[in-house]
């Protein structure tokens, strides 16, 4: 992911949140296929209570397998818990009994649509899976590691996980909170790569938004934005060369209509966060 490529990249949101159930196989499989073979699989890791990686992004199972609160339990936020059934206080293997394809629902499914077409994936077998098998199992594929909530003390854990899986050259790793990027950022070998922290996007924004810019910000392995922040319009060409600049690739996050795709795109971005690699991956074909 390191340095400017070479190709404007489709990355997978969770593997394709809307193609798929996501941060599960299901999703990832269909990302990499022929048809869309998104550059990156971004996914999302928690700590389960016997300590194995897990890719989940909240910190309880509800919304994704319909367990405790049901699939109407909202999305957790970086404050807030909304679910019962949480991750930390269950091993992998009872994890992996629930089904993790149970909520999804196919986003072009027509008006009446029978439960087993709005619900395709319930009940065929889909698990939350462990860090280590999607890293053994798309051994060739560029990962993109959001670390939801890992202490620090299981940092190296991590990190030699990944080195174990011979999977260092072709992953990233996202951590939002400054603390935990630095944590990352100390612990990974030469040539690891870590992408921007919050804080970090904060700074290039302020720099590219005000009139005399804001100052000097850190340089990062990866310049990491959404496309507004607290109002402001990030869209900016400003933004996007200063970060190119410092030899930084730049991509944003969630990207999923395409007038919002082509308009970034337009601005040499390197690539977009999406949870429809599929609409991506087609208009950058029309793009060639």
């Amino acid at each position: 992911v390191e340095g400017q490529p070479d190709k404007q990249m489709v990355v997978a949101h969770r593997g394709g949140a809307q193609i798929g159930p996501e941060n599960t196989a299901a999703a990832f499989d269909l990302a990499v296929a022929d048809l869309i073979h998104a550059d990156i699989l971004e996914l999302d890791i928690h700590v389960a209570g016997d300590g194995e990686f897990v890719v989940i992004h909240d910190r309880t199972v509800d919304r994704v397998t319909g367990e405790g609160s049901g699939c109407d339990t909202a999305q957790d936020t970086e404050e807030e818990t909304f679910g019962s059934v949480r991750v930390d206080e269950l091993d992998v293997d009872a994890l992996q009994a629930f089904d993790a394809g149970h909520c999804w629902q196919d986003p072009q499914a027509d008006d009446g649509a029978s439960d087993d077409e709005l619900y395709p994936f319930r009940g065929a077998g889909v698990q939350i899976p462990r860090l280590d098998d999607v890293l053994g199992y798309y051994s060739e594929q560029r990962i993109l590691i959001e670390i939801k909530e890992v202490p620090e003390d299981r940092v190296q854990d991590l990190i030699d996980l990944v080195v174990d899986r011979d999977a260092l050259a072709r992953t990233c790793f996202l951590d939002f909170d400054e603390h935990g990027a630095a944590a990352v950022s100390e612990a990974l070998p030469e040539g690891g790569c870590v992408t921007m922290s919050a804080e970090g996007t904060r700074c290039w924004a302020a720099d590219a938004i005000l009139p005399f810019g804001g100052g000097a910000c850190e340089d990062y392995d990866v310049g990491w934005f959404p496309e507004e922040n607290s109002g402001f319009n990030l869209k900016k060409q400003r933004l996007v060369d200063n970060v190119h600049a410092t030899g930084a690739p730049v991509f944003y996050w969630t990207i999923n209509e395409e007038p919002m795709m082509e308009e970034i795109l337009d601005l040499g971005a390197d690539g977009l966060v999406t949870d429809r690699p599929d609409v991506l991956r087609d208009l950058l074909q029309l793009r060639d």
